[in-house]
């Protein structure tokens, strides 16, 4: 029998959860996934009873209550036997509760919400969350673990904002959490409902997230302790700080404060007279889609001494200002044969760089939006949803020489998303761990949330992941999120049409999401946003509509590093051009897409498809060669498995094309 104040079970909680005795043995196995849930929900009970029926609503939520209940009971059988001999020392095993007891044990989170912020350095690497390996176990627990998450990233931060606090300071004491004599998280009973959610979803019920397996990385190094998280929200050094005189009391040192983007949105100009109105009218439109995007603040600039927006010292004067960035628009007469049109360019420049003009983008406008302005809608939509991203990937580029411990949230999310573009696993790699940190951070950020919906989708569709249905679930359950922080901006229509495209079923929310961005009869002047081209030809190809498919993708341009999903979706150009009966275009963007993104195994996996087509089996041969020394692991089963959402005959054609290729069954 141990001896009083002796542990004889040590269970961590934080990244992957082990329960060990005092001569270090970890007494859970590798496989039983729901007993070491079970556990974990009795380890952040307060140490107080839980009720058996909320066990089972957790853990077998899809059951019928009679067989979660017995369930239940083989589960604690099993929890007992690996804790033996001293399990029910270690829980109280009631008849209509579970209690895990206070003595004999310890919890490494029991110490963090004691308050003791040191503790984090002895137990978390910066990149690992709480309960690493226990996703997916059910829907209910999935929702559970997102809510203790939550909790503890709050808490976390409390911690770092208390210890950079000045000892004077009123909010630098934490209140207490709980009577008892550790600050434990409050009982499992008050947490939200997490009742099973809408089974219509089916497989792709949202689960929390999941890290890359650690078999893609082998360059993986072990991560620093978890300071280098604390000292994220330390304040930078800025030289010496004032001296105080004998007896004063040291002056507070600020915390450091993000400043966000602005952009100041100038009127269309027009020399032309009978355009004035029509451009004023596309000014406020350009007005109210802006406004909606929580990427930046919207200002208005003075006008410039000399009437002219573009003089340098006007420039200089916005720039002293703190505006970021500035939109300027330029409408003006155009003609195809008889028919005439307007034009409109819509330029971005840095403010803060010199004037550079990083983005610019000519739209020809419905013939008769003259008449009706709001037919341009749509394109201005489109303008702004690109001019969005372009603000937030030059913005991320001029972090990536400064160090994360200086960085926002948001500003990590956005470094996450430019470091993706490289399109290598080593980048997805670091992507995810700077995502990691942002959503410790920020977990209720829209850009954090879009990130992350952005980086599931991208892994699930280059095949990164072995799961496809889980890792698009969490790519919904992320762009959910995103649109209920952020109900006004556009860019959540379009990443969440974006998901929908691949989840079976749901072709039709996804063109119904995609209606704000719809122009009829479209015009090759108008096929320069690609991301929108690909999901309507996608949407063409789901429905049987081959020309119309054929139709979009003819003008598809590659979109390269313009926008966060080009890594997803510029890759399947070439495959929906293959499907659709375009071999040469086919070809054409295969070539282009493995050049841009070598490293990516769907850009190789579509050219092998393309190739197909041709004879240039050497060509192939090379491609096939450096597809299996990127994953040796790849097979045709597993790239079926990423196109669930493709109708039966575009599947066949594919499947056939895959045999062709050379890549194992």
């Amino acid at each position: 029998m141990p001896g009083p104040g002796a542990n004889i079970l040590n269970i961590r909680l934080i990244g992957q959860m082990v329960a060990t005795t005092a001569t270090g043995k970890n007494v859970l196995p590798a496989g039983a996934r729901r007993t070491r849930g079970l556990l974990a929900i009795l380890a952040l009970s307060n140490r107080k009873p839980v009720m058996r029926q909320r066990l089972t609503e957790l853990l077998w939520s899809k059951r019928p209550t009679d067989l979660a209940r017995a369930s239940l009971r083989q589960e604690i059988h099993r929890l007992l036997d690996v804790l033996q001999p001293f399990g029910t020392e270690i829980i109280d095993i009631g008849r209509h509760t579970l209690t895990l007891k206070p003595d004999l044990t310890s919890v490494d989170i029991e110490e963090i919400y004691a308050g003791c912020l040191d503790a984090l350095d002895h137990t978390v690497e910066p990149e690992e969350i709480l309960f690493l390996d226990l996703n997916g176990i059910d829907p209910a627990f999935d929702l559970w673990l997102q809510t203790q998450r939550a909790r503890f990233s709050r808490h976390v931060q409390r911690l770092m904002k208390s210890e950079q606090a000045p000892p004077n300071d009123p909010g630098s004491s934490l209140p207490p959490i709980s009577s008892f004599s550790w600050k434990g998280p409050p009982p499992i009973e008050s947490a939200p409902d997490t009742s099973p959610p809408n089974t219509r979803t089916g497989q792709f019920h949202p689960p929390p997230n999941s890290p890359l397996p650690s078999s893609h990385f082998p360059w993986k190094e072990a991560a620093p302790a978890l300071e280098t998280l604390r000292r994220l929200s330390d304040p930078p050094e800025s030289g010496s700080h004032p001296q105080k005189a004998e007896g004063e009391p040291a002056p507070p040192v600020p915390s450091p404060t993000v400043r966000s983007l602005s952009l100041a949105l100038i009127p269309i100009e027009t020399k032309e007279p009978s355009l004035t109105a029509l451009a004023d009218e596309l000014g406020s439109q350009l007005n109210v889609l802006f406004v909606g995007s929580d990427a930046f603040t919207l200002v208005i600039p003075g006008p410039s001494p000399e009437g002219t927006h573009a003089a340098p010292d006007w420039i200089e004067n916005l720039r002293s200002k703190n505006v970021d960035f500035l939109c300027t628009g330029i409408l003006h007469s155009g003609a195809e044969g008889p028919q005439e049109y307007s034009v409109l360019l819509l330029r971005l420049i840095d403010v803060q760089n010199g004037g550079e003009m990083i983005w610019t983008v000519r739209a020809a406008l419905p013939s008769d939006a003259r008449q009706n302005p709001g037919l341009a809608v749509p394109l201005l939509a489109r303008a702004v949803l690109s001019a969005q991203w372009a603000i937030i990937l030059r913005h991320a580029r001029t972090l990536l020489k400064r160090s994360i411990q200086t960085l926002a949230p948001d500003q990590l999310a956005a470094r996450a998303l430019v470091t993706l573009l490289q399109a290598n696993q080593h980048a997805l790699h670091e992507a995810e761990t700077l995502l990691k940190f942002a959503e410790w951070l920020g977990p209720t950020l829209p850009l954090v949330a879009i990130a992350r919906a952005v980086m599931e989708m991208t892994r699930a569709g280059a095949f990164l992941q072995g799961d496809y249905p889980a890792g698009v679930a969490r790519a919904l359950a992320a762009a959910q999120h995103a649109a209920t922080l952020s109900q006004h901006n556009i860019s959540r229509n379009f990443l969440l049409a974006f998901v929908y495209c691949h989840i079976p079923g749901y072709a039709d929310t996804a063109d119904a999401l995609l209606s704000a961005f719809r122009i009829t009869n479209e015009g090759p002047d108008q096929a320069w946003f690609a991301p929108y081209r690909t999901l309507q030809a996608l949407l063409a190809l789901v429905n049987g509509q081959q020309e119309a498919a054929r139709e979009l993708l003819s003008h598809y341009r590659i979109s390269g590093n313009a926008q966060p999903l080009s890594v997803a979706m510029d890759p399947c150009a070439a495959l929906y051009l293959f499907l659709v009966d375009l071999p040469k275009e086919a070809s054409k963007i295969g070539r282009m897409v493995a050049a841009l993104y070598p490293q990516l195994p769907s850009a190789l996996v579509y050219h092998l498809v393309a190739l197909t087509t041709e004879e240039n089996s050497t060509e192939r041969a090379d491609i096939l060669a450096r597809l299996s020394a990127l994953d040796p692991t790849l097979t045709i089963r597993r790239v079926m498995a990423a196109h669930p959402y493709l109708p039966a005959g575009a599947r066949a054609k594919l499947a056939a094309a895959l045999r062709l290729t050379g890549l194992p069954e």
